[in-house]
């Protein structure tokens, strides 16, 4: 997890991202996930190519992060904090606040064969 640079004043807070200084792609596509229920996850996937970065612009949202190598889970409660998820990362999203909305940087389009979405498979891919 990174702080991202924050310039604060009497007037507020200012964070900024660029693509290629801040995260390591150039953005092709960004959404947001808000107005989870209670108690549902989201993510349980990973992508083949993709990179992605994750900022809770508003609220809390718990992230649990698997690659070849560690397994860890991050807790985004700060619009300054960015979550950086590599290609190849098995990702849950497991819990969100009632208020949170989730930004999503994404180094791709959207294209669905370039998700992984069995766990089986993807322990297959990274062990292999």
């Amino acid at each position: 997890m990174k702080l991202m640079n924050t310039f604060t004043d009497e007037r507020g807070s200012l964070t900024v991202v660029e693509s290629g200084k801040d995260i390591p792609f150039e953005v092709k596509r960004a959404y947001w996930i808000y107005g989870v229920p209670e108690g549902k996850e989201r993510g349980k996937h990973a992508n083949r190519i993709t990179y992605q970065y994750l900022v809770a612009v508003k609220g809390c949202v718990k992230v649990a992060l698997e690659s070849k190598d560690t397994k860890q889970t991050y807790v985004l409660d700060s619009p300054d904090k960015g979550l950086l998820i590599p290609p190849l990362t098995w990702n849950e999203l497991l819990y969100f606040s009632a208020d949170a909305v989730l930004l999503v940087l994404s180094s791709q389009p959207y294209r669905p064969d370039m998700y992984i979405n069995s766990y089986e498979e993807f322990l297959r891919i990274i062990h292999s």
